[in-house]
């Protein structure tokens, strides 16, 4: 279930992507699956989403799904990488940290993905200009300006991971057996 709302959400995103542009909860869904699911499923559930809806998503947006002269493979990186990075907030899973290590998932796919642009892209100088310029500001010819695509991811993986927080909260077994209280005079 968790797989399909996911697809449908980065379609949801792809359909209106001049209104919520990459307003897509990916990197956090590999943070909250790796931090907290084991076995395959801690990487099979990502990576599935990843496969299913990136495709579905080129295509809604009116893009060759299969031909971004490697696009694909660099954010698929930045997941990777994401995933990567969460294996150690595997020991301590408080709320606060996992908030934080969703920003820091966003933060990460943006530098990633941003900084293979700015490498690849003759419009940038190719210095810490033209990098900050991909980071933050886009070529002058864009529509909209790149923080605008981090700030979207950012509040993305925030919200899912306050929701998947909040899931796992109230699928957790609780006690049946309230303590007693004994009275003693």
């Amino acid at each position: 279930m968790l797989l399909v709302l996911l697809v449908a959400f980065r379609c949801l995103g792809a359909t209106f992507s001049h209104e919520y542009p990459n307003l897509q909860p990916l990197p956090a869904l590999f943070l909250c699956s790796i931090v907290f699911l084991r076995g395959t499923k801690a990487w099979a559930l990502p990576v599935a989403a990843w496969l299913i809806s990136n495709p579905l998503a080129s295509m809604l947006q009116g893009y060759n799904p299969f031909g971004s002269g490697g696009g694909e493979a660099v954010a698929f990186f930045a997941l990777l990488l994401t995933g990567l990075l969460a294996l150690p907030l595997r020991r301590s899973t408080s709320p606060a940290l996992m908030l934080a290590g969703g920003l820091v998932a966003a933060v990460v796919f943006h530098v990633v993905t941003n900084s293979a642009v700015w490498l690849a892209d003759p419009v940038y100088a190719k210095s810490g200009h033209g990098l900050w310029q991909a980071l933050w500001t886009g070529r002058p010819t864009d529509s909209m300006q790149t923080w605008i695509f981090l700030r979207n991811l950012a509040g993305a993986n925030l919200l899912f991971t306050a929701l998947f927080l909040l899931a796992r909260r109230s699928w957790s077994p609780t006690s049946d057996a309230a303590p007693s209280l004994v009275q003693t005079r």
